[in-house]
């Protein structure tokens, strides 16, 4: 950090120079003739560029250009004692046209300035006082990344997209499962793809830079792929770099994005379509500024999930049987990163236990609706971080309750439960369920699935229309499901004849009675779900939508 302090020279009332002192050492900013030596600066713009005046100086070049109202004007500078001694914030503060960038970060300082050409659409044009760049190498280092900044994007700005049959998809991070889909419907199709593993939390942002303009440069893709944001920095980074390179951003979502995206606000632009397996949330999207919107269901990879002949692990054999979290230890992590306090950590389960009866999918809008008064106190919360931990919370604590209630109505039939050890907890403790630890979602359950009868499924209410993995991969490899009714499936299978569906849970235990003991009925439901899903439910069909939408913008 420098230090120093600065003095302001004027003759009479105007100002002349500005000297420093640093380490017992004086250095003046012009010396002789510094109001024309600003002048002179001034007069060297190109008409057609927006000027960047690196550094504030005096002041004078940055008012000469300021005259014309329908140019911006950029001015870098971290230098506080001499703004302050020159007072130009106070000064220029009704000047509509003048924007300052005072970030400490050179890469941060560059990726602003980058955005703020692409917005305005014009090339900047830098006008250096050649004192800020004796002063620090920071001003030096941002002028050595514009111009590298400069140098990609003349390289690749004439680099067309989407000219052959199957795009090239440069894929990020593998944080979650459904990228291996992704890579392994890219392989069956022999579509181009390249994937970067950005799994590290931290990154420096240098390193981070280097890798995907590498990664870029090499691959020439025609986008960028990645599944619930996973590899996008909130700080922008990425997407600053991907619109250097004129390459748009495919996300796609299969968690609720309004618990993600809100952590990133200010890149929703037409670089960025997003797609959701849930139609419910099309319109929040749209509200956050998101122009290029797609529904994209989950599927099933056909390929693993593949019949087996039947029950290869007697171990295994079950009248019925759940799969899935108890959601006792996400609640209380989420509980602990809200950090709640007064009435929202005493009426958090009251909350919840409301918020799963109705059918809003926004914890925020329940909140003004239902609980106006507690509305002060989340927005106490103030980081995005514990609003968004808050409103997780709530939906986490919901499903437990739902999953809770749906499956006390199997009791009855002694199920078996896979998941993680919270179901002791919440069960009671009698002989009327059995337990099983959480199996591999690859290695065990394609053979666990067909080993039940009736394969139950209970919805997280994170996703209160749309449907679950497991609507897809049971019937997949030749399993039975029994699953909740939600309004999105009906776009997906036929009822009754695709998929069974209990559309209140007092139905469960008169249709589990009935698939038991109707082996003909499974095994024609099953057939024709297997049927529907390699048609139209698969993730190679999935691609081949998001291909085709991604084509349908920027081809």
């Amino acid at each position: 950090m420098r230090t120093y302090t600065a003095k302001l020279l004027k003759n009479d009332s105007d100002p002349v120079d500005i000297c420093i002192e640093q380490d017992g050492k004086k250095k003046h900013m012009w010396g002789k003739f510094g109001p024309r030596k600003e002048t002179d600066l001034s007069e060297s713009i190109n008409q057609d560029t927006i000027p960047l005046l690196i550094g504030s100086g005096l002041g004078i070049a940055a008012e000469i250009l300021a005259q014309k109202k329908d140019r911006p004007i950029l001015i870098l500078d971290c230098e506080t004692p001499i703004i302050k001694e020159t007072g130009l914030k106070e000064k220029f503060k009704s000047y509509q046209n003048i924007i300052w960038i005072t970030t400490s970060s050179p890469l941060s300082a560059a990726r602003h300035i980058n955005d703020l050409e692409n917005n305005f659409k014009k090339k900047i044009q830098l006008l250096k006082i050649p004192f800020y760049q004796r002063l620090s190498s920071f001003y030096t280092n941002v002028e050595k990344l514009l111009l590298e900044q400069s140098r990609q994007k003349a390289e690749f700005d004439c680099w067309p997209k989407f000219q052959n049959e199957f795009p090239r998809i440069l894929l990020l991070t593998s944080q979650y499962f459904l990228m291996g889909e992704i890579v392994s419907a890219c392989q069956r199709q022999s579509i181009p793809h390249m994937f970067i593993n950005m799994d590290a939390k931290e990154m420096d942002l240098e390193i981070f830079v280097r890798r995907i303009s590498a990664a870029i440069k090499t691959f020439k893709p025609d986008f960028v792929l990645t599944v619930n944001h996973l590899g996008v920095d909130q700080e922008g980074v990425l997407n600053s770099l991907l619109q250097q390179f004129d390459l748009p951003l495919a996300s796609w979502f299969v968690d609720n994005p309004m618990l993600i995206l809100p952590l990133y606000k200010g890149q929703a632009d037409s670089n960025t379509t997003i797609f959701t397996w849930d139609t419910d949330r099309m319109d929040s999207l749209s509200d956050m500024g998101f122009e290029n919107i797609f529904h994209l269901p989950l599927g099933t990879d056909q390929t693993r999930f593949i019949p087996s002949g039947g029950c290869n692990k007697s171990q295994w054999a079950r009248d019925i049987s759940f799969v899935g979290n108890s959601m006792v230890y996400k609640t209380s992590r989420k509980r602990e990163a809200a950090r709640l306090t007064g009435a929202l950590d005493e009426q958090w389960e009251k909350i919840a236990h409301r918020f799963g009866k109705e059918s809003e999918q926004s914890v925020f809008n329940f909140l003004k609706t239902d609980f106006p008064n507690l509305l002060p106190h989340y927005e106490e919360l103030k980081s995005p971080f514990r609003k968004l931990s808050f409103e997780t919370l709530i939906i986490w604590q919901a499903t437990l309750e739902y999953r809770l209630s749906c499956l006390k109505k199997t009791l009855s039939f002694y199920p078996l439960i896979v998941g993680d050890d919270g179901w002791k907890k919440i069960l009671p403790e009698t002989s009327s369920w059995e337990y099983h630890k959480e199996l591999s979602y690859y290695n065990d359950l394609p053979q666990f699935y067909p080993c039940s009868k009736i394969n139950f499924n209970c919805t997280s209410q994170q996703m209160k229309g749309a449907v679950n993995q497991r609507v897809f991969d049971v019937p997949a490899c030749n399993g039975f499901i029994l699953t909740d009714h939600r309004d999105q499936i009906e776009t997906l299978f036929e009822p009754d004849k695709e998929i069974v569906i209990y559309r209140s849970q007092d139905e469960i235990p008169t249709l589990i009675d009935k698939y038991l003991n109707d082996g003909n009925a499974r095994k024609s439901i099953i057939k024709a779900a297997r049927k529907r899903i390699l048609a139209e439910h698969t993730y190679d069909s999935r691609i081949e939508t998001l291909i085709a939408c991604m084509r349908q913008v920027y081809g």
